[in-house]
């Protein structure tokens, strides 16, 4: 198969998959970052009751029309309402009432003043109005915040802290949300060792397991993390087979080279993968293999890390957005301007960076297999092949 561009390759893939389907109900402190599986509509106004935004004293405006300073309306104290009373008795006219923040409005008062704007006098039982206080002045109202019916969320959002604090406000237990994909990743390799012990001669400890397993959690998801395999083509082969029909989707790093021991080509014609492409015109990252097994995608990311993380960030996350019907994880690009300068080369590049005030920062260090100057970067810069990165000049940065 000859190269082909990052673009060509993701719509073979995307073309291949389909949104999950299936839902559950979760209580909500289980629900942060989950999909809405349908709409939501509010089941009561939100506030419940006409209530106070203030300390101070409820009555009826009128009582307060002919106030001034020099001849102040005097108002007799008839009780207290706290929040959380259901105060129920109606004040006559020539009363108010000592109302605290949040609390309901007693039937009738249409408006209250603050407890600094006013004096008291006889311990308390009566307050002195010196200016008038219009209808509805320091009054909220029943529904203000949200109407009972309105549309609280779609389908397909995904659900924030704020969303979920209007679902509480609501009074909702649960909220249903898209069961999520199942996503199985393992790395290969026989020079890859175990952490925790001394480091044999000729081997590395398996980065790629922590780089790719805790973006994917970091993205809202829970990997079905394999054991690391070796470079054998046949036990590859079976293990996937053993696995794939608990999955959505199998993520693998390692092997898809053109080496004796890069296996998965060989694994691909054992399993009878049908292979929608390998090796994007691009670099790092360029070396990927992908294909559909059972109805599955089978996405194979280079060893090296910084490829295998280009390539998870430009296949493997908007394919996992299309299944878990995760619209924030497309590719989102920005225009930046890049601190630094680096010569044309014939390929399309993609080189690390920090995004700071519209200025982009890159490392020095922008080899595949290096992994210490990923730390901070928040987004790939997209060179086109024959195109120099001149500092100052806008260049299009695709978003982690």
């Amino acid at each position: 198969m000859e190269r082909i561009s990052v673009e060509e390759a993701l719509n073979l893939v995307l073309d291949k998959v389909k949104p999950k389907t299936g839902t559950e109900n979760l209580p909500l402190n289980e629900a942060l970052g989950r999909v809405c599986a349908g709409k939501i509509e509010a089941p009561i106004d939100n506030p419940p009751f006409d209530r106070s935004p203030l300390d101070g004293y409820a009555f009826y405006s009128t009582d307060s029309a002919d106030a001034s300073e020099t001849s102040p309306v005097i108002l007799r104290v008839a009780g207290t309402v706290y929040a959380g009373d259901n105060y129920t008795a109606k004040l006559k006219r020539g009363e108010a009432v000592r109302i605290m923040t949040g609390a309901m409005f007693p039937p009738g008062c249409d408006c209250m003043v603050m407890q600094e704007n006013v004096q008291t006098g006889k311990n308390g039982t009566e307050i002195f109005i010196s200016s008038p206080v219009g209808a509805y002045e320091n009054y909220i109202h029943s529904g203000e915040d949200i109407r009972k019916g309105e549309l609280l969320m779609n389908e397909g959002e995904r659900l924030s802290f704020a969303h979920l604090a209007v679902l509480a406000a609501m009074g909702f237990l649960n909220v249903p949300v898209k069961v999520l994909p199942a996503i199985g990743f393992f790395c290969t390799g026989d020079e890859l060792a175990p952490a925790g012990k001394p480091l044999p001669a000729g081997k590395i400890y398996n980065s790629n397991e922590a780089l790719i397993g805790f973006r994917i959690r970091e993205l809202g998801f829970t990997p079905k993390i394999l054991p690391a395999s070796g470079d054998d083509a046949g036990v590859t082969a079976a293990k996937i087979d053993a696995v794939i029909e608990e999955l959505d989707v199998l993520v693998t790093t390692g092997a898809v080279s053109v080496g004796e021991k890069d296996i998965f080509h060989e694994v691909f014609k054992i399993l009878g993968v049908e292979k929608l492409f390998w090796r994007l015109n691009s670099k790092p990252g360029g070396g990927i293999l992908c294909g559909i097994y059972r109805g599955r995608p089978l996405l194979c990311l280079s060893g090296n890390p910084f490829a295998a993380l280009t390539g998870f960030e430009l296949i493997v996350k908007p394919v996992l957005g299309k299944i878990a019907s995760r619209s924030d994880l497309a590719v989102r690009k920005q225009r930046v301007k890049p601190d630094g300068d680096l010569a044309a080369k014939p390929v399309r590049r993609f080189i690390r960076a920090r995004i700071e005030n519209g200025t982009a920062h890159f490392p020095t260090g922008h080899l595949s297999g290096q992994i210490f100057s990923i730390v901070g970067c928040d987004c790939l810069l997209d060179i086109p092949a024959g195109t120099a990165l001149n500092s100052g000049v806008e260049v299009e940065a695709l978003l982690f």
